[in-house]
């Protein structure tokens, strides 16, 4: 019930009444005019500027979920796992730059470096893993399709680079002995990806409202035999602004991923855990509150953005069992010259 009521409140949230007015001219000058953090690549920049962001996300995951509940841990067990993940938290450090090639043309870049604990029982006994590693590299072009008074809408399309590793291994006390991590653990995907996306945004005196759609498609097979599932996603915000310094979003963020196609041979062997699982397809809506804030005053810090959002897991509906998402943060810096 509650977070039926909460996905009620964002969705009121997101069509709250910011009815664009056709004499406004759509301005980035303002709080607002930047998206929720969580969203990337949501407009270009104007010719020759360049904007630099460092975002720090954290996404704590609890329980195992099948379908749309949450299951316990002798239902993990009664069901063959040898097993039960209880928490998994994952922070990661993400670098994006974007230039503005010509008024129309954006160019975009983004890598990562992930932390990984994972706390999870065999038996009676429970123990921590926990692995770190870079993750994929990847290059978008954003380009500018209509821009008319207080409308904007782009196209984007990218590709993914798979730098970042496909499989880590956990830390164990027994010298040269190296366990792989089941795939809730692993950064990268191992595979190209191409990356498209479209985003509309409109924005009056009170605020602004944006929509964006965008998807990982995977080519090919990795080195360690896999290929992730494609993946899409749906960003809906609305965002108040209170003045030129501070404004506040909320929304929603629905995800829907494919199963896993072949598998890292090295989990064949492993105790069964729902982690090495192939069958993972599913989806999610989260409830993205946030937080943005431009510095003001004539310090050389003055004109930066600030940004903080917290995301709240509305709800799962997953196709094979696994860890699900409770809540997470991202909290950024921006600068722009």
């Amino acid at each position: 019930m509650v977070r039926r009521s909460l996905m009620v409140v964002a969705l009121l949230a997101a069509s709250s009444p910011l009815a664009a007015q056709e004499e406004y001219v759509w301005t980035s000058n303002r709080p607002d005019a930047d998206a929720p953090l969580g969203v990337t690549g949501a407009r270009t920049l104007d010719a020759g500027a360049t904007e630099i962001t460092y975002r720090f996300t954290q996404m704590n995951s609890q329980s195992v979920w099948f379908g749309t509940d949450s299951i316990s841990v002798a239902t993990t067990y009664a069901a063959g796992f040898a097993v039960a993940p209880m928490t998994l938290s994952q922070q990661t450090h993400g670098l994006i730059a974007s230039r503005g090639i010509t008024e129309n043309l954006t160019l975009m870049a983004t890598a990562e470096f992930s932390v990984y604990r994972r706390d999870q029982l065999t038996g009676t006994m429970r123990y921590i893993t926990n692995t770190n590693a870079l993750g994929d590299v990847t290059a978008t072009a954003i380009y500018e399709l209509y821009h008319q008074g207080p409308y904007r809408l782009s196209a984007s399309v990218g590709g993914v680079i798979p730098i970042g590793k496909s499989r880590t291994y956990a830390v164990t006390t027994t010298p040269g002995v190296k366990v792989p991590m089941p795939y809730d653990m692993r950064p990268g995907g191992g595979t190209f990806a191409v990356l498209p996306g479209i985003t509309g945004l409109v924005q009056n005196e009170v605020g602004s409202l944006g929509a964006q759609f965008k998807g990982r498609i995977n080519v090919g097979t990795g080195s360690t035999d896999f290929t992730l599932g494609d993946r899409y996603e749906a960003n809906g915000w609305a965002a108040y602004r209170f003045n030129d310094i501070f404004s506040v979003s909320a929304g929603v963020r629905w995800q829907i991923w494919g199963d896993i196609e072949g598998g890292d041979p090295l989990l064949a062997g492993l105790p069964t855990d729902p982690g090495t699982l192939t069958l993972v397809a599913g989806q999610r809506a989260d409830m993205p509150v946030g937080v943005n804030f431009v510095i003001p005053g004539n310090s050389i810090f003055a004109g930066h953005r600030l940004f903080f959002e917290a995301v709240y897991a509305l709800h799962h509906d997953y196709e094979g069992p696994q860890l699900g998402l409770d809540w997470g943060v991202n909290v950024g810096w921006k600068m722009a010259f």
